[in-house]
């Protein structure tokens, strides 16, 4: 099914540190209308997800590091619903998300999407072919999380994390720096499908570009890390 998505001109930096701020005010506004939903955060490497309990509300997605929230499960049933739906758009502007993006909507409610500046964006294809390593390159996204696209397009999100091994193939010096930096625990990346990623990506495909971003992205890794520390 395509997604919609509102891009936004956002009226202030992204806030990281306000999403508990953030999932307050939807409680507060969901206890108004009198739904008796108490929305719950959970953070998870590269985005946050508020589960906002049953009712047809669904959930909302904060891609931290894409500066977007994205909607998914709402049914428009009603005026609660419907100025739900306003309330999140305003509130993801004023947080800073450049775009606001709705997955599972209906035809019958893209019409109301549309009103609030939507557009409906194409379902993904499948990618074709090999992945090819010259093709692959790493881009920051914000502070140390990367972006991996293929063709120039956005495939991946990588953030740093803590691993209890180390990842099959070769380790740079990048990465042995980084690691003797952070207390000699093996670094890795957790990854996810980048929400503008054009394709449908198979499970070898995947493996390939996270093989063969892997050393690049630890390069960059360093370099943000260093420049971090001299400012």
């Amino acid at each position: 099914m395509p997604w919609i998505e509102i891009e936004l001109s956002p009226r202030a930096e992204w806030n990281e540190d306000g999403l508990e701020d953030w999932a307050q005010a939807l409680g507060s506004f969901l206890s108004e209308k009198g739904t008796g939903l108490e929305p719950q955060i959970r953070m998870l490497p590269g985005y946050y997800v508020l589960q906002l309990g049953e009712a047809g509300i669904g959930e909302l997605t904060l891609s931290r590091s894409e500066r977007l929230v994205i909607l998914d499960g709402l049914s428009l049933k009603g005026h609660v619903e419907c100025d739900f739906a306003r309330f999140a758009v305003r509130f993801a502007r004023h947080m800073g998300a450049v775009g606001f993006c709705v997955s599972g909507a209906s035809s019958a409610e893209r019409n109301f999407w549309r009103k609030l500046g939507g557009v409906i964006q194409p379902d993904p294809v499948p990618l074709k072919g090999s992945i090819k390593r010259g093709k692959v390159t790493i881009k920051q996204l914000a502070k140390f999380s990367l972006l991996v696209t293929y063709e120039n397009e956005p495939v991946l999100c990588l953030e740093p994390i803590t691993c209890n091994a180390h990842a099959p193939g070769l380790a740079s010096l990048a990465q042995r720096r980084l690691e003797k930096m952070y207390g000699g625990s093996p670094l890795g990346f957790a990854s996810r499908k980048a929400v503008h990623c054009p394709w449908v990506i198979s499970r070898e495909q995947w493996d390939d570009l996270l093989s063969f971003s892997r050393l690049q992205a630890f390069d960059l890794l360093e370099d943000l890390v260093n420049t971090s520390q001299e400012i």
